[in-house]
Parts: structure tokens; sequence; C-alpha cells
């Protein structure tokens, strides 16, 4: 009789924990992070070596970029002696991201091969050819030509090609320095800005036009002939400010008024607004009314004037959810704000 009752209790603890697996991934697939962490952390304080829990946690951390809190979850399944091979892989390949946000390249690398040439995981196998061409540490990059700095790494396709690589690499590093000076930012792993002569292939190596960065990696590809500071600005802030909802026109601002605060943003402003009727608010919800483009500069001016106005802390607040709503909540006079700028501008 007693067999019988434990076997049963088996069958109902079984039955529990494959239903809160359930739930869980359930959660995970609608990308309902916070959920999923909080309740995961509830389930693990009765069940601390369950290398699922553990997986699954480790995962909705690394998604939710909170690389540091994944780490040892993830460790903890890739290393259990209850763990299957898939839930292995997944952990180790979803491990590998994280070490390599946190500057631990070799090893992520390493891992991710790992995961690449195993048969125990399709979906680990994947992640991993995925971010081996994200992480652009393989073969092909080696014969590129490497200037390393203290906080930036600039791979050149072709250095000879480029019209002054110092003084771009010079700029960078000044945009750097302001960035997280101005955040009080401290990134994890240096930045890595590849320079590219051949834009069609990087097209094919990624499959969309060069001049695009990745904030998790804190990579920046570039083409040589387009070689303004924009992407490593927005590359920056998106670590900083991890935004909620981005504007045109605060987004693409941003990059052009850390790039070229040291010039007269009003002036650049000012000299291409239309001079018979110009609206911010117009601009900003709808871009395309006005010339290609527009939103660069006056973006620009528009946070000059916001944070020389009201100061750096509601300016970074504001920055976090670009729209009008949060505009007002963060400025009381959010509207009169906006009637000195547009005067300011068609003076």
């Amino acid at each position: 009789m007693n067999k019988i009752l434990l076997a049963l209790l088996f069958v109902l603890l079984q039955f529990s924990s494959m239903s809160q697996n359930k739930e869980l991934r359930k959660m995970y697939s609608k990308g309902k992070y916070d959920q999923l962490i909080e309740k995961a952390q509830i389930l693990l304080a009765e069940k601390e070596s369950d290398p699922y829990l553990n997986s699954i946690l480790g995962r909705a951390y690394t998604n939710s970029k909170q690389f540091k809190m994944a780490i040892p979850y993830l460790e903890k399944s890739m290393n259990s002696d209850l763990a299957s091979g898939e839930i292995k892989a997944i952990s180790k390949a979803y491990l590998a991201k994280c070490y390599f946000v946190m500057g631990e390249e070799q090893k992520a690398v390493r891992y991710l091969k790992e995961c690449q040439n195993g048969s125990e995981s399709k979906e680990a196998s994947r992640y991993a050819h995925r971010y081996l061409n994200l992480f652009q540490s393989g073969v092909y990059y080696k014969a590129w030509e490497l200037v390393e700095t203290d906080h930036i790494r600039f791979h050149f396709q072709d250095k000879a090609k480029l019209k002054d690589a110092d003084a771009y690499m010079e700029r960078m590093q000044v945009n750097y320095q302001r960035i997280v000076s101005f955040f009080d930012m401290n990134p994890s792993k240096k930045v890595d800005i590849f320079i590219w002569n051949d834009r069609n292939e990087a097209f094919r190596k990624f499959n969309k036009p060069v001049g695009f960065f990745n904030s998790d990696l804190c990579t920046v590809n570039v083409w040589d002939q387009e070689l303004n500071g924009y992407e490593l600005c927005h590359m920056l802030s998106q670590v900083a400010l991890q935004p909620k909802f981005k504007s045109m026109m605060l987004n693409k601002g941003l990059g052009v008024y850390f790039d070229t605060m040291d010039k007269n943003l009003f002036a650049i402003a000012r000299n291409r607004i239309p001079k018979e009727k110009f609206s911010l608010l117009e601009l900003w919800e709808e871009p395309t009314r006005y010339e290609r483009n527009l939103s660069y500069p006056v973006g620009a001016a528009f946070i000059e004037f916001l944070l020389n106005k009201e100061g750096k802390s509601k300016l970074k607040q504001f920055l976090k959810v670009q729209t009008i709503k949060n505009g007002q909540e963060v400025y009381p006079d959010f509207e009169q704000l906006v009637k000195t700028f547009e005067s300011m501008l068609m003076r």
C-alpha cells in the first residue's frame, strides 16, 4: 500500500513540475521575463538544484540584459548531473553570450563552437551559429588590421583606403569619453568598431545595409565612406538608457548631439527648418512630413536646449520614454518649453 501511495505521490509531483515548467515556457515565449523571473525564483527556493528552472531563469535574465545575474544560474544548469544534454547545451549557448558581454571573449567563442558542433540541441546549435557571426571573431576578421586603444578596438577591412584613419579614431575616442562621462557608465567590455570598405560584402554577411550596432555585444559596423560617429553614440546611449520607447527625432538627435556638440547645434538646425512654418511636435510624430533627416539636427538642438534649461537628470528620465506624453510628465512646463524652442529656431 505504501509503495502505491509513494508512486502516486511521485506522479503528482511530476505532473505539478510539468505544469509549472509549461507555465514558465509560456511566459518565456511571450517575453514576459519579469514575471518569469519572479515565478522561477519562488520555485527555486524549494528546488534550487533543478536544472530546468536554473536554465530558463538564466535565459530570462540574459534576454532582459541582466547578464551578470544570468551567469550563476546558467552555470549551475550546465554543470548539473541531473540536466539532460539538451538543457546543458542551451544553457551553455546563452552563457557564452553572457561571457562575451562581460569581457570573457575566448571562453564565449569556445562555448559557442562546442554548441555549434554538438548534436544535443538544435536550438543551441542555431543560437551558436547566429552569435558566432555576431561576435565577428572568426578567421575572416583575423586578416583585418586591428588598432586597439584603452576603450575601443578598431577593425579595418582596408585601412589604407580611409582618408584619415587617425582623425576618425580620435573622434570616436572623444565621443566615447563624452558619452560614458555624461551617463556615468562603465561598459563591461571594449567597444569593437568594424570599418568596412566593401559594403556589399557586409550586406552578404548580415543581410542588412552596413551602418548598425549591437548594444548587447558593444559592436558597431560602419562603411568607410560614411564615417560619422552616430552609430557609436546610438549604441552607447542604448546601453546607458535602455529606452522603452524611441522616437526618430530624439533617438537620432541624441547621436548627433554627442557627435557634434562642439558646434553650434541651433545654427545647424535653424538653417535646415522650413522658413514659413515649422512644428516640433509634428516632426516628432510624423518625421516624413518634412525633409529627409530633418530629425537629426532638430533633435540634437532640442536635446541641448532641454539640458541647458532643466538639467541632466530630467533629460535622462525623459529619454527613457521618448514620447510627448512622457515629456509632459517629466517637464511640468513642457508646452512652454516647446514654444520657446520653436521661437528660438524661427528667429
